[in-house]
């Protein structure tokens, strides 16, 4: 649910985002929409004219969520009488399938028509769920309202993806690949700096793709030095990319550029090459291996964050201990992990030898347990260390987290992504500024979080 923003005094939308940080861009995006034409945004459901729910539709497990959420809001409708809308990816997989399955619904937007979200909270449209790609202009992405921070921001560089991965939905949901002119995102990157924000994440479906389409190559390492030039911003993260897309070119940016912290997101999904293969993920082991060794080579410091899946058709035992073994001698700072869904509409769901729903979520426990182990040593090894740490708010009085006591804030230094790594707990008497840097000497390790003090200046 989204926090109540101030707006002009009106009628008042109250605001369910699911899904990655993409979607999260799209709900700013209504957002601002919605702010142009009066209305506010509550974080109320009994004060709400009418209630958007921006749903996810990758995985089964987050069609199961929105649907839940949908109904339990349906519920709820027939006491206060509000408009439901339903918009995002599942909207654009399901169509008027979901008006079937959840009449209570009285709009749907898809991926290609958040331009109609006004006219569907009022009720001057019904349906807007195009399957044509949809490019919005740039000034939809100046007027979108920031749920985030303070002090960071997502970016999106692209939409959709031509990648047509075996197991994935998302060409057929979002469309074909799409860049932003380069110039457009420079001129948000700039705003975005004036309205205070330090740290801005460059988000795609693949980021290391951007160009290819608009400008005949990948030009991410051309647009990474170019948002290095803009005054304010003191962070660059880059998430989202393909092994399979980087390039010397984009290795060379990262190292030149002043702002672009240490950190990459290379979502890898496996490492057997067999296994790689049938994904179509243009991979295979050793070109893996070479890539993980030269970054690393190239960028000393550099913390990795990856995404790996268990359970893909035809998994056998020896390659999902090969897949351990990789994870343990590659010590990823960051993984993330979930077991194959197989979903309507992919290769990957008619394929043969599908493994059992136990036997993947038993290979994703085993996964997760020797990662655990690994974050845990890989933050361990940076006791003793001073890092920058953007601060991004107090904690909580009375958590039920033991090693939160005495810890007065908490925020990311440069090897922790928003919402998806783990936090910097931070001691000190002094009353800190979400959104601002501090100095933190590093004395404390858990699996996936920190500890530390304010070191004088």
């Amino acid at each position: 649910m989204i926090n109540s923003v101030n707006s002009l005094p009106g009628r008042k939308a109250y605001i369910v985002s699911l899904g990655c940080s993409k979607n999260r861009v799209d709900t700013e995006i209504m957002i601002g929409q919605l702010f142009r034409t009066g209305y506010q945004i509550t974080g109320t459901l009994s004060q709400a004219d009418a209630v958007i729910v921006n749903t996810c539709g990758f995985l089964q497990e987050s069609v199961n969520e929105a649907l839940s959420e949908l109904a339990a809001l349906a519920g709820y409708k027939k006491k206060t009488g509000f408009r439901l809308v339903a918009t995002g990816c599942l909207v654009q997989r399901m169509g008027q399938e979901l008006l079937r399955e959840i009449p209570e619904i009285d709009a749907l937007v898809g991926v290609h028509g958040y331009k109609d979200i006004v006219s569907a909270v009022t009720g001057k449209k019904k349906l807007s769920v195009s399957k044509t790609a949809c490019d919005y202009p740039s000034s939809f992405y100046r007027n979108r309202i920031m749920t985030t921070g303070p002090g960071w921001a997502y970016l999106r560089i692209a939409d959709g993806c031509n990648n047509n991965c075996s197991y994935c939905l998302i060409p057929k949901i979002r469309g074909r690949f799409r860049s932003r002119p380069m110039a457009d995102i420079v001129s948000e990157a700039r705003l975005l700096a004036a309205k205070g924000v330090k740290e801005i994440n460059l988000i795609a479906q693949d980021t290391t793709n951007y160009g290819l389409d608009l400008y005949g190559e990948r030009k991410l390492g051309d647009l990474l030095l170019r948002i290095d030039k803009v005054k304010g911003l003191e962070w660059i993260r880059v998430l989202y990319t393909h092994p399979a897309h980087y390039d010397q070119k984009l290795i060379w940016a990262l190292k030149q550029s002043s702002k672009a912290v240490k950190y990459l997101d290379i979502p890898l999904q496996h490492s057997e090459s067999r296994i790689l293969k049938s994904m179509n993920r243009e991979m295979e082991r050793k070109k893996l291996e070479t890539l993980l060794s030269g970054l690393r080579k190239s960028l000393p410091g550099l913390a990795i964050r990856t995404t790996i899946m268990t359970g893909f058709p035809g998994e056998t035992k020896t390659e999902f201990q090969a897949l351990l073994d990789f994870v343990s001698r590659q010590k990823f700072e960051k993984l993330g992990a979930f077991a194959f869904s197989p979903e309507p509409g992919t290769k990957a769901f008619k394929l043969s030898k599908q493994v059992g729903r136990s036997l993947k979520q038993s290979r994703l426990h085993q996964l997760m347990v020797l990662q655990s182990k690994i974050s845990g040593s890989c933050n361990r090894s940076r006791i003793g260390q001073e890092c920058r740490v953007l601060v991004e708010g107090p904690v909580i009085k009375g958590s039920h987290v033991p090693y939160k006591t005495g810890y007065s804030y908490y925020g990311r230094s440069y090897a922790e992504a928003p919402e998806v790594d783990g936090k910097v707990y931070i001691k000190t008497g002094n009353k800190l500024l979400p959104g601002s840097f501090v100095k933190v000497r590093i004395d404390r390790a858990w699996e996936y979080d920190l500890g530390g003090m304010i070191v004088p200046q």
